[in-house]
């Protein structure tokens, strides 16, 4: 039995500048694969500048009984060109695509793509395994729990998987990936960490808590200064991004992990994605964490409003907001405000209004999304229903891009009104002056790559607008 995980060509989000993600859901995968003795690689092509042409070399040299992919959304298109190559080699090759939105598009998916042969379902490191050892024994797909298949032409969906206990699984395999190859334009080398699975809130627009359950996981965190270690010492990781869905959710957890850094020596920067109120009522782990290299904490504020806040049911007020961003100030920690624009009450004002919220409460770094009707969340279902979705190219949901007019603007508008709040947050005078003076090195070069992204945004706009003028 050969396993071949496949990271595929992507294209980054432009705001992110030149980024290289390491694919840590598949190395935990094949970590588990690993340990059960079975023969696994890793083929990653941003990080080893594969071209298409060479992944099908690669595929084609090893030879692989299955093959497998994982998939958000907007890169569901690569995943399946992914499984189509796999096929076009060998068509006897198993060809497995999991993650968030195969998960919830099971009978789309194994209808309209003959090229996938298995959905996996959830989380995915028992799913793997005892699909593996299924394969390998010929046995009966069907006693395979968490997947999704097809039969006599009908789609079978087995019983869920049970809840993987996070502190029973190994470390992922980073020695199957090009380690040196990973960087952030603002983070230099780096790597993701996950601390934890799963966020017990319920917000409408987020399809997390139905991918890994309602419950959270935390991970030990002596487990957690384990993997920090290995990444920091074996291959020179200066900087981490924790990519749990909420990192904050129980302050002594956090303040273990901070512990953890420290008592090891790891000269460590960090970043992680939190709430508001939990930042509040877990304050007084702040400055320890600041201690062992927390440098921001990504906040998704959302909405400038408290009406709209429990639309969304964030369970969250503008004033919590503003108290968690005056406390990361505080203490000496960039904030990054994450809002969303072009839901369905949005128009122009409202819009305007939630970058002037983001100056006012005065955020260092301020990120903005376009509302995305994902599959599996409460949007996506409304949304099909009532036939606001204008696009069904998965591609375009990368929350960079409108899929649906608000109740008062066009796609095109929210479009334009999108790429105005990014100038306008970059371009303030005030914000450019103090970003650039920060004595913080980081924050410094962080604003630097902002201004540049805002500069091209400008000239785009222009360069529109006078070509428009000249056309006849």
């Amino acid at each position: 039995m050969r396993v071949l995980f496949v990271e595929p060509p992507k294209k980054p989000w432009e705001i992110m500048g030149d980024f290289v993600a390491p694919p840590s859901g598949l190395a935990q995968l094949a970590a588990v694969l690993e340990t059960n003795g079975v023969q696994v690689q890793i083929a990653d092509c941003n990080a080893s500048r594969l071209t298409w042409s060479d992944l099908e070399q690669a595929i084609a040299d090893a030879q692989p009984t299955l093959v497998g992919a994982s998939a958000m959304t907007t890169f569901f298109p690569t995943a399946l060109r992914v499984m189509h190559i796999a096929k076009g080699i060998d068509e006897d090759i198993v060809t497995v695509v999991g993650g968030p939105h195969v998960t919830f598009t099971v009978e789309e998916t194994l209808q309209n793509h003959p090229e996938i042969d298995v959905v996996g379902r959830g989380e995915g490191e028992r799913v793997i395994l005892d699909l593996v050892r299924c394969l390998d024994e010929r046995g009966d797909w069907a006693q395979v729990k968490g997947i999704a298949f097809r039969k006599d032409g009908q789609v079978v969906q087995t019983p869920s998987a049970e809840p993987v206990d996070v502190d029973e699984l190994p470390l992922p395999a980073y020695h199957l990936l090009p380690m040196g190859a990973y960087h952030f334009t603002v983070f230099d080398q780096f790597c993701t960490v996950l601390a934890s699975r799963g966020c017990p809130y319920k917000c409408t627009f987020c399809a997390e808590r139905g991918f890994w359950g309602p419950a959270w996981r935390p991970r030990d965190p002596v487990m957690v200064g384990d993997e920090l270690e290995l990444v920091h010492r074996t291959y020179g990781i200066g900087s981490i991004w924790f990519g749990d869905d909420c990192f904050n959710v129980d302050g002594e957890h956090m303040g273990l992990i901070s512990e953890e850094i420290l008592r090891r020596e790891l000269d460590l920067k960090w970043f992680y994605q939190g709430r508001a109120d939990l930042l509040i009522k877990h304050q007084e782990y702040l400055p320890l964490m600041r201690r062992a290299g927390n440098l921001m904490a990504q906040i998704g504020i959302e909405a400038a409003s408290d009406e709209e806040l429990q639309n969304l049911r964030k369970e969250l007020t503008v004033e919590q907001v503003r108290e968690a961003v005056s406390l990361l100030r505080e203490h000496g920690i960039v904030s990054e405000g994450l809002i969303i624009v072009g839901t369905r009450q949005d128009d122009a004002h409202s819009i305007r209004r939630k970058v002037d919220f983001l100056k006012w409460l005065d955020v260092d770094h301020a990120i903005f999304t376009i509302y995305t009707p994902f599959p599996g969340t409460e949007v996506f279902d409304e949304a099909k229903e009532k036939g606001w979705l204008e696009t069904t190219d998965y591609a375009l949901y990368d929350m960079a891009y409108p899929i649906m007019a608000t109740e008062h603007l066009s796609r095109e508008e929210v479009m334009g009104l999108y790429n105005r709040c990014f100038a306008s947050f970059y371009t303030d005078p005030i914000k450019i002056v103090r970003g650039l003076a920060s004595p913080m090195a980081w924050k410094r070069l962080l604003w630097r790559h902002m201004l540049k992204f805002a500069a091209r945004l400008y000239m785009r706009r222009y360069w529109r607008l006078i070509t428009s003028l000249f056309r006849f």
